[in-house]
């Protein structure tokens, strides 16, 4: 109250005129206010209603005296939560007077007869020191309201680990009573590892005065409890600790620590968790002459069970090829100082990696893959479907392979590739030859992206000649890529990684239309219409924009769609064979010419052939080479003829190379003819000779056929 007036306003009561106005006049002396009742009750009336911050009550008054006037006034502040000082002036100096003066709430008392100068230092320093305590009472509300809002038990101990006060926390459950702890040593409450380490930080506090930490673990209700201790120094060898509850800070540590090195789909560790464990190991074995392997492995086919089944379907997949994996690498089966949840590892997609410690033999390693593929051949049942996959797996050796981290399971994952290669479901051992089969590949890469750009692919075109007249009636347009180093390569090489890589797609359209081009251009110099026949590979059958692709070329080279024949291997038909008859009804109706590539290699599934209905079957070369002396690739030839005819197709037989293989195919009704004995691939203008010198080439032709 005194802050919110100007001076201070002290209460006076006594029943003696007199002696109210000489209180008044030295109280006014000091600069203070004054309020003056001449009883106990009007004293207690005027406390209410003017919150005075100090009163002076004389003992003997009428109607309520000041002892009583004093009760009051201490029953009021208790319901106000103040306490103003209060001077009792009595005119007796016994003792029992002052103890009830004191027992009745007197902060202090004067005796009559006043000695009014000591009066007023008095009024002064009692006023002095109630602003102190009122001040000391706010620090300590608010330094309570601190400590209530804070979770953290306090406690002190000395240098010697005594436990000299104990607070608990809200938490206090948790932790400790006061009773446990006040007045004993930190090793009576505390298991003895936790004491000894918490009095080791209590000495660091007491030498360096800085602010220590210690953490541990409490057994407590509902399982274990982490705790961090955080202590400071306070000063006389005294050490003062705050004890948190830190258990969901740890639970939030570990999720985080689970996320950055869990897999979230199977829950075995991830790539970088692998990564460390491999630095880990690297350094342990370099320190210890050890040796180690890397098995790089990846499921074969993977994708094709998400592309047909799903993603969902593809990632319980994943999760019970890594189940499969942890129990086939149990420590009873692997040669490891590490169990499976540390040698084991997902780094991403269909990829996992395995690390072999300690390894003795590279055999060691061989059987642990063996096992591997084994555990795998195993149908995997998820809901109503039975999964097969087999695995590629790669392995490399450190130190002969490599004597870095990043190295090995480089080369663990070129031998992987190598494994694929060879047929897949296989383990292959790395070699540096791989190496220089992966760098030749990968820039063999680089130089096919560049290949269209740069103009080094081209096309020649080889003659298709009828049989029964001997005119060349069609082409077959075949790729082929001069490099600027290497020269010319040959479509067997370089059509794998085009497919791989996903280049096929662009190459295959600049093919369809360079050749629909060519084709009309003979057509346009006046020469003879030639069917034109271009090879579609499974990637450009199942573009969704391959109808937009062939009405595009038709329309852009002006080629009538009949003179356009789009040869498709049985493999191609065959792979959803409904989506296939879709397509093939669509190019059908636009009127291109379709035939069956490489016949007899494949599938050869008559009741497909009827659904597809084409208009001709290629016979491989395959059957061709070695007739007729080979009576069985002869009579394997002389079905397909027969059976292509009873279906109303054509046939064309490719590889032709002797005059004996033309003779026969003749006599077996063959209906068109390509190969090396009729004509060689050559160039677009090496065609348009032959277009211009027409009768002379059907005359050689017909010379070779009746030679025949």
């Amino acid at each position: 109250m005194s802050a919110q007036r100007q001076n201070g306003l002290v209460l006076i009561a006594d029943d003696d005129p007199i002696m109210r106005l000489l209180m008044v006049e030295t109280i006014a002396q000091l600069g203070l206010e004054t309020l003056a009742a001449e009883n106990g009750r009007l004293a207690v009336d005027l406390y209410q209603s003017h919150q005075p911050d100090l009163v002076l009550l004389d003992v003997e008054m009428p109607e309520m005296d000041g002892f009583e006037a004093c009760r009051q006034i201490r029953r009021l502040e208790t319901r106000e939560l103040r306490s103003v000082p209060i001077i009792m002036v009595t005119g007796a100096d016994d003792i029992d007077s002052v103890t009830l003066a004191y027992d009745a709430g007197a902060t202090d008392f004067v005796s009559k007869p006043i000695n009014w100068p000591v009066l007023g230092h008095r009024v002064r320093y009692v006023l002095k020191a109630s602003d102190a305590f009122v001040g000391l009472r706010l620090a300590d509300a608010h330094n309570r309201a601190v400590l209530a809002a804070i979770p953290d038990t306090f406690f002190r101990l000395s240098r010697d680990g005594i436990c000299l006060n104990y607070e608990a926390g809200p938490n206090n459950h948790a932790i400790f009573s006061s009773d446990q702890c006040v007045g004993k040593h930190v090793s009576e409450v505390l298991p003895p590892e936790i004491a000894a380490r918490l009095m080791e930080q209590v000495a660091a506090v007491l030498q360096t005065q800085q602010v220590r930490a210690v953490d541990y673990v409490l057994p407590r209700a509902g399982g274990f409890h982490h705790f961090e201790a955080r202590l400071a120094l306070t000063g006389a060898n005294e050490v003062l600790g705050l004890v948190r509850d830190i258990s969901e800070r740890k639970q939030a540590e570990e999720q985080i620590r689970r996320l950055a090195y869990c897999d979230s789909l199977t829950g075995i560790p991830n790539r970088q968790a692998f990564l460390e464990m491999l630095e880990r190991e690297l350094l342990h074995a370099k320190l210890g002459a050890k040796k180690f392997a890397i098995l790089f492995l990846d499921l074969d086919a993977f994708k094709k069970v998400n592309d047909t089944l799903g993603h969902s379907i593809g990632d319980l997949l994943l999760q019970l090829v890594s189940e499969r994996l942890c129990e086939t690498l149990r420590p009873r089966d692997v040669v490891s100082r590490l169990d499976s949840q540390t040698n084991l590892a997902r780094l991403g997609g269909d990829e996992f990696t395995i690390l072999i410690p300690d390894l003795v033999h590279v055999e060691d390693a061989l059987h642990v893959a063996e096992r591997i593929k084994e555990t795998m051949s195993r149908p995997f049942q998820i809901e109503s479907h039975e999964i097969f996959v087999t695995s590629s797996i790669g392995i490399s050796l450190y130190p002969e392979d490599g004597q870095d981290c990043d190295s090995l399971l480089k080369y663990a994952d070129i031998a992987m590739y190598h494994a694929k290669s060879r047929g897949k479901n296989n383990a292959q051992l790395y070699s540096a030859s791989l190496t220089k089969q992966i760098m030749s590949h990968a820039k063999l890469e680089v130089g096919l992206r560049k290949a269209l750009k740069n103009e080094e692919l081209y096309l020649l075109y080889q003659p298709q000649v009828d049989v029964p007249s001997a005119a060349m009636i069609g082409v077959e347009a075949l790729l082929r890529w001069k490099h600027p180093e290497r020269g010319i390569i040959l479509p067997n090489e370089f059509i794998p990684l085009a497919e791989e890589t996903g280049l096929i797609v662009p190459i295959g359209e600049w093919v369809l239309r360079t050749a629909c081009r060519q084709a009309k251009a003979w057509q346009r110099s006046g020469q003879a219409a030639l069917r034109v026949a271009v090879n579609l590979s499974a990637k450009q059958f199942k573009s969704e924009n391959l109808m937009q692709i062939v009405l595009s070329t038709l329309a852009d080279s002006g080629l009538e769609p009949h003179l356009l024949e789009l040869e498709l291997t049985e493999g191609t038909l065959m792979d959803d064979a409904n989506a296939t008859i879709v397509t093939l009804e669509q190019l059908r109706a636009v009127g291109v010419y379709l035939s069956i590539d490489d016949f007899g290699t494949g599938y050869s599934s008559m009741n497909y052939l009827k659904r597809f209905d084409v208009r001709a079957l290629k016979i491989d070369k395959s059957f061709i080479n070695g007739i007729p002396q080979d009576t069985q690739n002869a009579a394997i030839t002389q079905a397909i003829i027969a059976m292509a005819h009873g279906m109303k197709m054509a046939v064309v037989a490719e590889g032709v190379e002797t005059a004996s293989q033309l003779a026969l195919l003749g006599q077996y009704g063959c209906d068109t003819v390509q190969g090396y004995y009729l004509g060689k691939p050559v160039s677009h203008a090496s065609i348009s000779s032959m277009l211009q010198n027409r009768l002379r080439l059907v005359r050689r032709l017909a010379r070779q056929l009746v030679r025949t």
